[in-house]
C-alpha cells in the first residue's frame, strides 16, 4: 500500500480494515453521507468529530457526540492538537492521525503539557453554559456550508461580548456553540443572572434561533499548551441537558442545581423533567418565564 509524502503540510488517517484518508483543510467524520469520511458504525454519530487544519496544525474537534471522541484516551472537550501517531477513538472505531513532519517535537511537547497538567489541575466550582444553534443542518442545507458558516461566524461574534461584558469567561467554539463558565469564587450569582438577562434580551434581535442552558456544579481546570480545559462529571451533565432542552423544546433552561445557586428555583417555572443518559434517576429541569428579560433585578 503507498503511503502519502512526507511533506511539510501531508497528513492523513489510517482507518479500519487498512484503508487512509488524505487530509485537507476540513475533514467531517460520521455516519451519515455528507461527511467527508463515512464510518458505518451504531456508536458513531451522524456527525461525530471534525478535523481541520489550524495555523499550527491539525485539530480534532467532538461535535457533541453520543458516545464521545477520544485522542490517546483521554476525553476531547474541546478542539486538542492532534500529533503523529496519536491514536483517535470515535465510538467503537479507532483511527490513527499520521503527520510525519510533526513527529520529532512530539515528545517533549507531550511531556510539557502532561507536566502542565499535573501542576495547575485543580477542581473548582462554577456556572458552566451552553449556547447552541437550532437547527444548524438545517441552516447548512438550506444556504450550504459556506454561507451557514459565516453566519454562525456572524452569530458568534455578537453574542461573545454579552457573556464577558457581565464576567463570563468563553471556553470554546464548539462548532454551532459556544461554552463558558463563571467561577463561583470569584463571581457573584448576580453577574451570570445578567448575562442569561441579557442574552435572553437579544434574543428576537439573533439572526438564528439558539438554546441556553446553565448548570452548576465542580469542573477540573486544566492548562496546558492546549489551552484551559475543563472537564467532568458536570461539564458532561451540561452537554446532556442540552439534549433534554431540546427534547422538551425549551429555548432556555437551567438546571435545579443552577437554579438552586441562583437564587432562582421559587421564581421559575419547571421545564419538565428528564432522564439524563448515562445517569440514574429523573432530574428536574426549570425555564425561564417570558418577562425574565426585562424585569430588572432586585
Amino acid at each position: 500500500m503507498a503511503f502519502p509524502d512526507s511533506s511539510p503540510l501531508s497528513a492523513w488517517l489510517e482507518l479500519p480494515g487498512g484503508r487512509t484518508f488524505q487530509l485537507g483543510a476540513a475533514c467531517g467524520i460520521g455516519r451519515h453521507v455528507d461527511n467527508d469520511i463515512v464510518l458505518d458504525q451504531p456508536a458513531l454519530s451522524r456527525h461525530h468529530a471534525k478535523i481541520a487544519l489550524e495555523a499550527d496544525g491539525y485539530t480534532l474537534s467532538d461535535l457533541r457526540s453520543r458516545n464521545g471522541s477520544y485522542v490517546n484516551g483521554l476525553a476531547v472537550t474541546r478542539p486538542v492538537k492532534l500529533r503523529d501517531g496519536d491514536e483517535i477513538r470515535l465510538g467503537d472505531a479507532t483511527l490513527r492521525f499520521r503527520c510525519p513532519s510533526m513527529a520529532e517535537p512530539r515528545a517533549a511537547a507531550v511531556d510539557l503539557a502532561a507536566t502542565q497538567r499535573i501542576d495547575q489541575l485543580r477542581e473548582r466550582r462554577c456556572w458552566l453554559m451552553l449556547v447552541d444553534i437550532a437547527g444548524s443542518a438545517t441552516l447548512n442545507q438550506a444556504v450550504g456550508s459556506a454561507a451557514a458558516h459565516r453566519q454562525i461566524q456572524d452569530w458568534m461574534a455578537a453574542l461573545q461580548p454579552l457573556i464577558e461584558a457581565n464576567q463570563g469567561r468563553i471556553n470554546g467554539y464548539l462548532g454551532d456553540a459556544i461554552y463558558a463558565h463563571w467561577l463561583a469564587e470569584s463571581t457573584p450569582p448576580a453577574a451570570v443572572i445578567a448575562a442569561l438577562r441579557t442574552i435572553e434580551a437579544w434574543r428576537p434581535a439573533s439572526p438564528l434561533a439558539f438554546r441556553t442552558v446553565i448548570h452548576f456544579g465542580s469542573a477540573l481546570f486544566t492548562h496546558s499548551d492546549f489551552g484551559q480545559e475543563l472537564t467532568g462529571h458536570d461539564v458532561n451533565f451540561l452537554f446532556r441537558s442540552e439534549k433534554v432542552a431540546k427534547k422538551l423544546g425549551v429555548n432556555a433552561m437551567l438546571t435545579e442545581a443552577a437554579a438552586g445557586s441562583l437564587g432562582l428555583r421559587e421564581a421559575l417555572p419547571v421545564a419538565g423533567k428528564s432522564m439524563i443518559e448515562g445517569l440514574t434517576g429523573t432530574f428536574t429541569f426549570y425555564g425561564l418565564p417570558a418577562e425574565f428579560a426585562g424585569a430588572r433585578q432586585g
